[in-house]
C-alpha cells in the first residue's frame, strides 16, 4: 500500500505573507498610477485651454489686421504689456483689442463682443509693436497668457504679425 501524505491543506504563514506583500505592491503601484494620470489630465486640460485660446485670439487679431485700412497709433498702446491695446480702422468700422481685467476684450464700433479667451485663461501681457516699412505698416503682437486648472498653472507666449493691407 502506498503511504498517505500528512500534508496540511491550508496555507503556510510564509505563503500568506508573500501574497500580502504582492497585494500591497500592486495596490500601491495602482494608486500611484491613478495619481499620475490625474496630474497628466490636469496638464493636458491646461495646455489645451491655453493653446486653443491663444491660437483663436491671434487668428482673430491677425484677420482684423489684414483687413484693416489704418492702424490708429494715437488710440493704440504700444510697448506696454500691462495695458496693451490695438485699435484698427477699416472704412468706418473701428476694431479694438484690449486687456480688461485679465481678459482680452474685442470691441467693434463701441460694442463689446466679449472675451476672446477661455474662462480658465487670463492675459498677463499684450504688447503691440508697429513698424513702418517701404511696403506698408507691419504690426507685431505678443500675447502672454496664463492658464490654471485645479491649482496647476502654465504660462505661454504667442507671437504673430501682419501687414495692414489697406496700406498697400
Amino acid at each position: 500500500m502506498t503511504g498517505i501524505s500528512l500534508r496540511s491543506k491550508g496555507f503556510a504563514l510564509i505563503e500568506v505573507l508573500v501574497y500580502l506583500a504582492i497585494l500591497v505592491t500592486v495596490s500601491t503601484a495602482s494608486v500611484l498610477l491613478l495619481i499620475s494620470l490625474d496630474d497628466l489630465l490636469d496638464r493636458y486640460q491646461i495646455e489645451t485651454a491655453l493653446y486653443r485660446s491663444g491660437t483663436n485670439a491671434l487668428e482673430q487679431i491677425m484677420a482684423e489686421l489684414r483687413e484693416a485700412s489704418e492702424y490708429d497709433a494715437l488710440a493704440s498702446v504700444e510697448d506696454d504689456a500691462a495695458t496693451g491695446k490695438l485699435v484698427l480702422r477699416n472704412g468706418g468700422v473701428t476694431t479694438e483689442f484690449a486687456i480688461v481685467g485679465g481678459a482680452l476684450e474685442l470691441t467693434i464700433d463701441g460694442d463689446n463682443k466679449g472675451n476672446l479667451l477661455n474662462d480658465t485663461v487670463a492675459v498677463t501681457g499684450f504688447t503691440v509693436h508697429k513698424y513702418d516699412t517701404s511696403v506698408g505698416t507691419l504690426v507685431r503682437v505678443k500675447l502672454d497668457l496664463q492658464a490654471s486648472v485645479d491649482g496647476a498653472v502654465k504660462d505661454f507666449t504667442f507671437y504673430d504679425g501682419a501687414v495692414i493691407r489697406g496700406d498697400l
